[in-house]
């Protein structure tokens, strides 16, 4: 049987069931708690190129105002989700963060820490809001691009892309 043979009403039925395939094919490929992006600090002695393939969402008490709550990103190269999900304070995962991790809501500006080298080497500094792009900005998710590039300054070069749904609300620091 050719296509001039099959009955319209039938082949728009398999149409749309192609399309409809289609259409969840595509959905389990949209993920949440990925990035894709880059981190680059350059030291004297060595250069840092980190692929900064995931993120992590996590909520709890600011270090310096246990009453305040603060939203964290942590881009690494390797998943921390089940280091993280075992924790119960939330700086238990600093000694595992090969990366940057970013917290929102604790200042007038993104405050940021740069972890590489198992830990050996460290930066921190800070950035204006305007450096983060949030596409989506929820309780329960945050996505969107950070870029910054304060190399000039001796700090990193930032361009990260992610969607991260929240991992884990901690209740104390540590």
């Amino acid at each position: 049987m050719n296509r001039k043979q099959i009955p319209r009403p039938r082949l728009a039925f398999f149409k749309n069931c192609g399309l409809l395939s289609l259409i969840l094919l595509l959905s389990f490929t949209i993920s949440y708690d990925n990035s894709k992006g880059k981190l680059l600090y350059n030291t004297s002695k060595k250069s840092f190129d980190l692929n900064l393939n995931f993120v992590h969402f996590i909520v709890g008490p600011d270090s310096f105002d246990p009453n305040k709550k603060i939203r964290r990103l942590i881009f690494t190269e390797k998943s921390l989700d089940a280091k993280i999900k075992s924790c119960d304070v939330m700086n238990c995962t600093d000694p595992e963060i090969e990366g940057i991790q970013v917290d929102l809501d604790a200042a007038h500006r993104i405050l940021y820490w740069v972890n590489l080298n198992g830990q050996l080497v460290q930066y921190s500094g800070t950035a204006p809001y305007e450096e983060l792009t949030l596409t989506t900005d929820s309780k329960e998710q945050l996505a969107g691009t950070l870029k910054f590039d304060h190399s000039v300054a001796g700090g990193p070069m930032v361009d990260v892309t992610f969607n991260a749904k929240i991992l884990k609300t901690f209740a104390k620091v540590r």
